[in-house]
């Protein structure tokens, strides 16, 4: 794998370097720091804990609780959808409201993004923390390359997406009552802007010789990921 799609699969974490001061946008270890603690916030404290980790949340993330509004909102007219709405709890209803309104910034691939971005900074990370090496990140983010391109169509559907994703996940312990209100909100969120105004700044030289559609060299499963059972 060349160096341009190296920083091709760096990219699809960009979000998260653009949260953490002093994140590098294409260092495949993600920052130079002698360690990174995933303990606190993620659980992760080594390779079998990452491996978990990459398992449950790529294929079975919270994406999945947004999935059928979305798919809902690209097949049904508007009277079919209306009269979906009608048959919906209050809080699902306010949730495929949501992804009707966000629809038209991430496309039929939703807030997907949000988790295939982490699962990449986790990656990153876990090459710095050494749990795994540049061979197997590249195999794995192959993985995550293939399932990004195949539900979106660029790289600002993507990066949407991710903030689409964050501004979901902000609100999953809201009530009913709240839902709504606090989901309009997170455009004022100072970390939803500081992922903003962070890829505004970065990302349009980053991105200069990186198109959505770059063909990757999927490199071959290694050895010491046999058992990793990912297509």
């Amino acid at each position: 794998m060349d160096e341009i799609q190296q920083r091709w699969l760096c990219a699809l974490s960009a979000p998260m370097a653009a949260i953490n001061t002093g994140a590098s946008y294409d260092d495949p270890a993600f920052c130079n720091d002698r360690y990174i603690d995933l303990q606190d916030s993620w659980g992760i404290d080594d390779r079998g804990q990452l491996f978990d980790m990459l398992v449950r949340m790529t294929d079975d993330g919270h994406a999945k609780h947004l999935s059928a509004a979305y798919l809902a909102w690209q097949r049904c007219l508007p009277s079919e959808w209306q009269a979906l709405l009608d048959d919906l709890s209050p809080r699902e209803r306010i949730l495929h409201e949501f992804a009707s309104r966000t629809f038209g910034s991430c496309g039929p691939g939703g807030i997907l993004s949000w988790d295939y971005g982490r699962m990449g900074f986790l990656l990153r990370c876990a090459v710095r923390n050494q749990w795994v090496d540049l061979d197997e990140s590249n195999w794995l983010h192959s993985r995550l390359a293939l399932r990004a391109q195949f539900h979106y169509g660029s790289w600002m559907a993507y990066f949407d997406g991710f903030v689409v994703g964050r501004t979901f996940w902000s609100c999953l312990s809201a009530s009913d009552d709240e839902l709504a209100r606090e989901l309009d909100r997170q455009g004022a969120n100072a970390l939803n802007l500081r992922i903003a105004r962070g890829l505004a700044a970065n990302i349009p030289q980053f991105l200069a010789d990186l198109p959505w559609h770059m063909e990757i060299d999927l490199p071959p499963r290694p050895a010491s990921l046999k058992e990793f059972d990912w297509s």
